[in-house]
This record gives structure tokens, sequence and C-alpha cells, in this order.
């Protein structure tokens, strides 16, 4: 669902040379349209002056004016790109039908015969800008449709190129094993890891699609309850034992002073921090560090930061390395999805948290997530 535009406060500009008249009307509108902000001036050309600065929503206009009148005027609004949907009422005291109708095909979206009504001012004027409203949510909505239309569509195309690569790795290997396989027994061992290798990550990013879907969709299941950090971390720093193992690396969990808990969605933090940790390792070099810290937040959240020693990430890019299919050139072959830490924001986010990437760092990388107490009360648009 796309969500309605923040309202803005509207402006009505009148247009009037009896001085009376004007404040009269200026005054009727101000008492009546507290949120809106009226603006009188004498003339077309005062007027005109005015409307080229913007902002204007609503011109109610007197015809009949020395100088640049109320449909020359019109008819400069409605020839300018920029202000051509201005609402535009014209007050005049023509009598006929006929030049009522010659001064609607100027253009106006309405007219009103002077002398008027206070009621039915007031009544033209509050539908005009109900219309005006309407308009800019139509405008606003359409824009924000063709923004996720233009995303999706990129979305999609990215998609597509990433499972292709995986898929052509293992459709080569397998059609050198089918061609060479009973010639050639040493290449077995070396292109089967090739088909295992790239199942797996093909396997990584269509279960990362799925999560990210389900979680845009709304549609995940969310479990919050009181955990223990302590706890949460060591089954976490346990399932990286062989990979660290395998690097020389070193993960090192800085724990708190005392025990910390907090409300949280525990499988879902925990597939944060696994996002995290995976992402530090890769770009950690051989007998490198990483660390992983946690402690208490205000009113019973909890901070935790993820830090290894590798190239760190470009100025200018930590905000962008969050975005779908992101990676850091790490002068290696790609082996993540670039979900990630897409995936990790979205469930930060839906704790009523935040996640960033720490900028101004010369060597390495320094990832915080900060949760709030009472996490799980309501995400970032307001679900539970």
């Amino acid at each position: 669902m796309v969500p309605d535009p923040p309202s803005h406060r509207q402006t009505l500009l009148i247009v009037e040379d009896d001085a009376e008249l004007r404040a009269a009307i200026s005054a009727a509108l101000t008492e009546q349209f507290s949120d809106a902000q009226v603006l009188a001036v004498a003339d077309g050309a005062e007027a005109w002056s005015v409307l080229k600065r913007g902002g204007v929503d609503l011109l109610l206009t007197d015809v009949v004016m020395p100088g640049v009148d109320g449909l020359q005027l019109l008819r400069k609004v409605r020839e300018d790109r920029v202000l051509a949907d201005i609402y535009v009422i014209l007050m005049t005291g023509m009598a006929s039908p006929e030049e009522l109708f010659a001064a609607m095909d100027h253009g106006a979206d309405d007219c009103l015969l002077k002398p008027c009504r206070w009621g039915e001012l007031i009544a033209r004027v509050r539908a005009g800008l109900r219309r005006v409203g309407a308009t800019h949510r139509h405008v606003a909505r359409a824009a924000e449709l063709e923004r996720l239309y233009d995303r999706h569509t990129e979305f999609l195309s990215t998609v597509s190129h990433e499972i292709r690569t995986p898929l052509s790795a293992i459709l080569s290997a397998a059609n050198v094993l089918l061609r060479y396989g009973n010639k050639r027994p040493e290449s077995v061992e070396r292109f089967a890891e090739v088909i295992h290798r790239e199942g797996r990550r093909l396997t990584r990013l269509i279960n990362n699609l799925l999560d990210l879907a389900k979680i845009e969709a709304g549609q995940v299941e969310w479990n919050f309850a009181p955990t223990a950090l302590e706890e949460l971390v060591r089954e976490v720093q346990e399932s990286f034992v062989a990979l660290v193992g395998e690097r020389n690396l070193v993960l090192a969990v800085e724990p708190w002073k005392e025990p910390v808990i907090a409300k949280l969605d525990r499988d879902k933090i925990t597939q944060v921090l696994v996002n995290l940790l995976s992402n530090s390792i890769k770009h950690s070099p051989d007998g490198a560090a990483v660390r992983l810290r946690y402690r208490p937040w205000h009113d019973g959240g909890v901070r935790l930061e993820v830090e290894d020693e590798g190239a760190g990430i470009p100025p200018g890019r930590e905000d962008q390395i969050f975005e779908r299919f992101q990676q850091l050139d790490s002068g290696e072959e790609r082996g993540g999805t670039g979900l990630g830490l897409t995936i990790s924001r979205q469930i930060v986010e839906h704790h009523g948290g935040r996640i960033w990437a720490e900028a101004g760092r010369t060597s390495g990388a320094l990832f915080v997530v900060e949760l709030p107490g009472g996490a799980g009360a309501q995400g970032r648009d307001g679900s539970v």
C-alpha cells in the first residue's frame, strides 16, 4: 500500500481592486480556513508577481480590474507550465449566461456572480481547496507508484542477473563433467566443487529473496520476548567456529560485565548478527580479529557492535551498502548475495531500532545496531 503523502499548508490568493471588499473577503476566508495562508493583492500585475514565487493553491480573482484584468491573469496562469494546475475562481458582475460561459471557457474552474452571499463564497472556496488537496494526493501517489515501479523493474533486472551468474557456472561445470568426466577423472572433484559452491550460493540468494519479500509484504511472524544476550551471542559465536578456524581468524566476544536482557525477536536478531559477522569475516585478512560487543542501551534496550580489521568501507558508501545487491569490491570473487545488510536493516527497523556503518574510519569496518527498550511494540510503519 502506498502511504498518503504528508499534508502541506494550502495558500489562497485574493485579487480584488476594491480595498474594502478585498479586506472583507480576506477576513472571511482567514476565519473559515485557519489552517490555510490567505494572501490578498490589489491588481493582476501584483498577483502575477506573487504567483511566480510559487506555492499558491487557489486563486480567487475579480475579472474587471485596471491593468492586468482577471481574464488576462487567468490566461497567463493557464499558459505557464508550472502554474497551470492552480485552481482558479473568477468573481464577476457579468449577468448574462453567455458572458459567464465565456469566462469559464478561458479556463476558470469556478465562477461567482458579484455580489455573492458569504456562505456561497465560503462553500465554493472549500470545494476548491478539497479538490486541490485531492489533486496533490493523487499526484504524490502517482509519483510514488512510478518510483516503486522503477525500483521493482531494476530489482527484477538485478535478480535475473544474480541468478544467471551461478546458474551459468553450474551448467558450465556440469557440461564439462558430462563430456570429459570419464576421460579426465581428476577433473570430477574440481568441477563438482564448482557445482556445489554455486548451488549453495544460489540457495542463499533465493532464501534471502524470499526473506526480504516476506518482510516487505508484512508476512513474517515476529516473536518478541525477553532474551539473554549472553546466550544469544554465544550461540552465534559457536556457529562460526569452523569458518574462523579455516581462515585463522579470531572471533572475539566482548561481553558486558552484567547480564543483559532485552525484548526482541531472538531468531531475527540472530540473523542480523550472522549477516554482520559473515560480512566482516569475508572482508577480513587471514589472521585478523573480528570483534562482537554488546551492552545495555537506553531504557532497557541493547547496543550491538561488529568490528573487523578489513579494508573498511569507502567514504560515502556507508548508507549505500544497505541497499539491495550492493557489495564492496574486495578484489575477490563475489560470494555473498548483496541482500544480507538489506534484510538486517529491515529487521532492525521493525524492532524500532536503527543500524548503520560508522563513518570516518581509516581502517576496518564498524557496524552498530541499537534496539530500543520494549522493542516489538511497533515497527517503523506502525505495524506489529
